[in-house]
């Protein structure tokens, strides 16, 4: 056998070789790629249950893998989503995205000092703006909420996909506040373009249609919302579904919601909301008003509070129009 013949023969053998090991590695790594693929879109549309059958695979059969950034970020990504406790010391990270996460689980936990100091550690940055406006909606104060969101120097194009459905969603939510039905529809399809299947769309829609009065929408929503079963008890939710009972007369539900109430901090405050609305709506404005100011200072935040000191005005202008009549029937009489 010549020279060039011994070399071309182990050209060859390299090759063969070199191409086995491929479709050993393939092979091998086949699964991970399709569940890994799995998990990415599991996640994307929020398909919850997919998130974590995938997980549970990748943790008994990915071993060392499961350390890779997408992984580890999937599995901080569900626990935030199912309200998981003791995360804190899972995101302490120095990059932007995972502080921004910190910075919504110490808002979740009503933390707003520590909250806030992650807010001045961003500096001027389009999600630092966004912390500032979700800061402000928890208080109650809309109008600050939607000038920071509506700022034309930031660059809301470099937010990632969720953090600009957020925005929108707070927009939303703000618009709402200040009774702007129709930018907050606007705000809402917004988000709704972006991921329609996030949740907290569908908690936006449901709102939307108890401020607007829509019944049975607000019904079939509240259905949908309660059907995604993995979804950890919300207060806000409990709040809106215990408003949709009275307006239905639903007592069932609305003692359901009373009683779910009760387990939130702060809950209190939220039933005494809730039992305010109630007076009101059989016409008992002093007992509306005593339950209303009783959940005022029990010191909740957001959309409600700024309900109820609507309702408050309300019951306000209709004491003063109806002494007003008393005094003009009294100087008639005279």
């Amino acid at each position: 056998m010549s020279k060039r013949s011994k070399l071309s023969q182990k050209r060859r053998r390299k090759i063969t070789l070199l191409i086995l090991s491929s479709i050993i590695l393939i092979l091998a790594a086949g699964p991970f790629i399709l569940r890994m693929g799995s998990l990415y879109q599991a996640e994307s549309v929020y398909d919850v249950q997919t998130v974590k059958e995938e997980l549970q695979w990748l943790e008994v059969h990915a071993g060392i893998l499961n350390k890779l950034g997408m992984v580890r970020d999937t599995e901080l990504w569900l626990a935030l989503n199912l309200g998981k406790q003791d995360l804190e010391s899972r995101l302490v990270y120095e990059d932007e995205k995972h502080r921004f996460w910190l910075f919504l689980l110490k808002l979740q936990e009503g933390k707003t000092t520590e909250a806030q100091k992650i807010i001045d550690s961003l500096g001027n940055t389009p999600l630092s703006y966004l912390e500032q406006a979700l800061m402000s909606l928890s208080k109650g104060d809309a109008v600050e909420s939607r000038r920071l969101l509506t700022k034309t120097d930031v660059k809301w194009e470099t937010l990632r996909r969720q953090e600009q459905t957020l925005r929108h969603l707070t927009l939303a939510q703000a618009a709402m506040i200040t009774g702007d039905y129709q930018s907050t529809q606007l705000e809402l399809e917004m988000a709704q373009s972006m991921e329609p299947n996030n949740p907290a769309c569908l908690s936006v829609s449901f709102d939307l249609a108890i401020g607007e009065g829509k019944w049975a929408k607000a019904i079939e929503l509240s259905h949908s919302i309660a059907s995604q079963s993995w979804r950890p008890k919300n207060v806000l939710f409990e709040t809106q579904k215990a408003i949709l009972a009275i307006h239905e007369g639903n007592i069932k539900e609305l003692s359901d919601s009373l009683v779910s109430l009760k387990e939130f901090p702060r809950g209190e405050a939220y039933i005494n909301y809730v039992n305010g609305i109630q007076a009101l709506k059989k016409g008992q404005l002093e007992e509306g008003k005593s339950s209303l100011d009783r959940a005022l200072k029990g010191g909740f935040d957001g959309g409600i509070k700024a309900d109820a000191q609507k309702a408050l005005e309300q019951i306000k202008e209709r004491q003063n129009a109806d002494n007003g009549l008393r005094a003009l029937a009294a100087a008639n009489v005279e």
